[in-house]
């Protein structure tokens, strides 16, 4: 495979990836509007565009510990909007489906008609859809549709795609995203483990996280913050939990690269996803260890990503007579 087009499917299924992260969060949020504190409500749009890496509307004073919790609260239109629609923001849904489309566009003979066409049509209705249309009826209805259509992209593309190196490539960059982005969200929440924040926090998390009914099986409906944390590091059966992912990203790589291939199966790439596989293996069953956990995820994450990166898609001339 070209590796211009390994990038273009590894981008489509991490952008597509972020938006539906994107979409969970927006859902859970505008949910907590109408019955929730104003504190609280300030301390979710808070957390959000922390967990997103975003910059708000209101610059860096937005994270300010004295910023008016009214302001946030009235004018979560404009914050949702922005996180929505807004075209100018890199991390709004409707720019991440657009980056996803623009990356599917350039791959079309790698991807399946059915696949372009899902991606498409929803990306025009998107582009078509204003906040005012729904926002006074279900807004949450919106973000749940919006996630609906990813899972039904998912489906799409396992039924209908060659399940060669196009659809490696495309899990790949789903899981990549999804153990960067679920360790952010994470680590925003680190502080209710000190005994900030109450219940409905860690039930929020769980939604936001796709979790919530999985855990509530798996344990109780008693959310304890240790248990809520431990379960979205360290379950292996959830799909939405770090550990998951970490058996994903591993798996993928001894697909794309198996044992016996040019490249040495213990290269970088492979080291950095073994380390991080059994980094999560087992929970240290202390909270006071979460932390320093959910770091070194998030920067063997980041190294795995560069290594992924070199070796696979951006690699140099010399790369390639060294394992010819």
């Amino acid at each position: 495979m070209l590796a211009r087009v390994a990038d273009n499917l590894f981008w489509m299924s991490r952008y597509l990836e972020r938006a539906d992260q994107t979409a969970r969060l927006l859902r859970v949020q505008v949910g907590a509007l109408a019955d929730r504190p104003t504190t609280e409500i300030a301390s979710g749009w808070k957390r959000l565009f922390l967990s997103l890496s975003t910059l708000p509307p209101g610059g860096p004073a937005f994270y300010q510990e004295d910023v008016d919790e009214n302001f946030l609260l009235a004018d979560a239109y404009s914050l949702t909007d922005y996180m929505t629609f807004e075209a100018d923001n890199a991390n709004s849904v409707l720019a991440l489906w657009a980056r996803s489309r623009e990356n599917a566009r350039q791959a079309r003979q790698e991807i399946t008609s059915e696949m372009w066409g899902h991606l498409n049509r929803y990306y025009l209705t998107l582009k078509e859809t204003q906040l005012q249309s729904f926002w006074k009826k279900e807004p949450e209805q919106f973000f749940r549709d919006t996630s609906a259509r990813i899972y039904l992209f998912r489906g799409v593309t396992d039924n209908s795609l060659r399940h060669g190196l196009a659809w490696d490539f495309i899990r790949l960059g789903r899981f990549m995203e999804r153990i960067q982005i679920t360790a952010e969200i994470l680590e925003a929440h680190l502080p209710g483990l000190s005994g900030q924040g109450d219940h409905i926090d860690w039930a929020l998390l769980l939604r936001n996280c796709a979790s919530f009914e999985p855990f509530c099986k798996h344990h109780t409906a008693v959310l304890r913050p240790d248990r809520v944390m431990e379960f979205l590091m360290y379950e292996p059966e959830s799909p939405h939990t770090l550990r998951f992912a970490a058996e994903e990203i591993r798996n993928g790589l001894n697909r794309i690269d198996p044992a016996g291939g040019a490249r040495h199966p213990l290269h970088p790439a492979h080291r950095l996803a073994g380390r991080l596989r059994a980094l999560l293996a087992y929970s240290p069953g202390r909270s006071d260890a979460l932390a320093a956990t959910l770091g070194e995820v998030r920067g063997l994450s980041r190294d795995l990503h560069n290594e992924i990166y070199s070796r696979y898609i951006n690699y140099t001339a010399d790369q390639v007579l060294q394992f010819s």
